[in-house]
């Protein structure tokens, strides 16, 4: 993909996370593959609901890749090691996108898993959807559990994972698709939320 279309859905994508509530402050990451060697991705410590074409980040495979540099002098994601892996997982996919979804991180926070077979769109979007264990944030460990997680068969290979307590990860052939299957999980996650708080007055009142 050219980096000017690239620059254009990536900017998009990221007032559109804002939009929806899916990210504040920094929080949140998001990459598109330009080529075989190289990654546009959006950079550490600034509003992804905020950025200008010249904060995105051009990372080259096989680099100093946290010393790369956008125009504005801003270096690339924390969870860089996060897109790295992933995309040479999945050479199949185009896209990356990290978000600490609100839902997902409750419901992990009190140890319940998501089940995509609740409800329909997830169960025919995301029929598999596996939860990664914590890990540091940025770390190799939590990447590597994150591309493996997206790896592992059978067929269909996930398009999404949820990360406990740190929201979740989800792929696409292009950022637009990612975004959406980001969407679908955390409204996954919000109808898991209330039918327990619902059980829960239920079973009071009872």
């Amino acid at each position: 993909m050219d980096r000017a279309r690239a620059t254009d859905e990536l900017i998009a994508a990221g007032r559109r996370l804002g939009a929806r509530g899916l990210i504040s402050a920094g929080e949140g990451n998001l990459s598109v593959r330009l080529d075989a060697e190289r990654l546009l991705m959006t950079p550490t410590g600034r509003r992804k609901d905020e950025l200008e074409p010249d904060d995105l980040v051009t990372v080259r495979y096989g680099h100093a890749e946290s010393e790369a540099r956008s125009r504005s002098g801003l270096g690339p994601s924390s969870d860089l090691r996060i897109h790295l892996a992933v995309h040479a997982a999945r050479p199949d996919i185009g896209a990356v996108v990290h978000a600490h979804l609100p839902a997902s991180m409750a419901l992990t926070l009190a140890g319940e898993v998501p089940d995509p077979a609740a409800l329909p769109e997830t169960a025919f979007h995301l029929p598999r959807l596996p939860l990664v264990p914590f890990a540091e944030m940025g770390s190799a460990m939590l990447a590597e559990q994150i591309a493996v997680a997206l790896t592992e068969g059978p067929e269909p290979l996930p398009g999404a994972v949820v990360l406990e307590r740190h929201g979740a990860v989800a792929v696409g052939a292009d950022v637009v698709t990612a975004v959406d299957r980001l969407e679908l999980v955390e409204v996954l996650c919000r109808a898991a939320r209330d039918a327990l708080l619902l059980r829960a007055a239920r079973a009071g009142v009872d």
